[in-house]
């Protein structure tokens, strides 16, 4: 996965209020930029995306933080990459993030503002192969929610875009921190008549605080390559045959494995997430497809951070309230 963040300068645009004109507000800019992701999928027959509002409101945060901080890209400062962050402020979704960046000496009008936002999507869908991940992301045919970030201020515009795959339901939230010690169960269902193909634990290090010029020059990422996959546990066929007798079918995959976690008759699944390479961050991708689809869908991207022992109150060991989501990850799996 590619995300290049889009910084551009823009003095020409960034000018003082006039006299008697209205400043925009956040969610009439908001719903300016929805409409223009919606009138782009369209072009390419992509059902519209609904706005999330918890997760704009997570986005707006981090367009916030951005300000703060002097960066501009996917990275925070606190090292966390997209996925990351997303997950471990609550969110139990796939996500793709895309981010736009102006800067200027003068404080942006309403005018200004909603230039640079259409001037931003139009960039985006600009791009040509290979570097045209931000298109891409806007226009991923599985995504079904967005959240819309937006911060300004002074001559600083920032507007983050997180797209949502949204095809899991929890039993219960995962937590976002764990012990190598300690059993997390991932429990669950796939939603909208999809199944469940495959799970996938990828691992990485802890993430380590960097300087904003170092955030700000790291333009992609991507889930890690380090990474296990988990295929649902294949059942017994049982066949009765005219004369009365019973031929039992043991499936298999083409490993001569029979799966690792068990999947119900109503498709709800039960995986005990393994923490075998040690301290760090384990992001957990559910895999689902859609009846008679050729690709199987990336939905989820659940970042937990172990440690060998637990360094925060028991209490602080619950996820957020649901919030946010996670990043898409490379090729499917398929031992069969």
């Amino acid at each position: 996965m590619k995300r290049i963040a889009v910084a551009i300068l823009a003095f020409s645009l960034a000018t003082p209020l006039a006299q008697g004109e209205i400043e925009v507000t956040r969610a009439t800019l908001r719903e300016h930029v929805l409409k223009l992701i919606n009138r782009d999928r369209k072009l390419y027959n992509l059902a519209p995306v609904q706005l999330d509002v918890h997760v704009s409101a997570f986005a707006d945060g981090y367009c916030r933080d951005q300000i703060r901080t002097g960066t501009t890209g996917h990275y925070s400062i606190d090292g966390l990459a997209p996925y990351m962050r997303y997950s471990l402020a609550g969110g139990d979704d796939g996500l793709s993030e895309n981010v736009a960046s102006w800067s200027a000496t003068y404080h942006f009008n309403d005018r200004a503002l909603y230039e640079m936002s259409r001037r931003s999507q139009d960039a985006m869908m600009g791009e040509l192969p290979p570097e045209d991940g931000h298109k891409k992301t806007i226009l991923d045919p599985y995504a079904n929610y967005v959240g819309i970030g937006l911060a300004w201020d002074k001559g600083e515009f920032r507007l983050i875009q997180e797209f949502i795959r949204r095809y899991v339901s929890w039993n219960r939230p995962l937590p976002r921190t764990a012990t190598l010690s300690q059993q997390v169960m991932a429990t669950g269902r796939p939603l909208f008549g999809t199944h469940i193909e495959a799970i996938s634990v990828h691992h990485e290090a802890l993430p380590a605080a960097m300087t904003a010029g170092a955030a700000n020059a790291i333009h992609r990422y991507a889930l890690p390559d380090q990474r296990k996959d988990y295929l649902p546990r294949l059942q017994q066929r049982v066949r009765r045959n005219p004369d009365g007798t019973i031929e039992v079918a043991r499936l298999e995959y083409s490993d001569g494995s029979r799966g690792d976690f068990p999947v119900g008759k109503d498709g709800a699944f039960s995986f005990a997430i393994p923490f075998n390479e040690g301290e760090g961050i384990y992001t957990v991708v559910v895999w689902v497809r859609k009846d008679g689809a050729s690709q199987p869908i990336a939905a989820t991207n659940v970042s937990i951070r172990v440690t060998s022992q637990s360094t925060m109150p028991a209490a602080a060991l619950s996820p957020a309230s649901p919030t946010t989501s996670a990043a898409r990850t490379s090729a499917h799996p398929d031992r069969r």
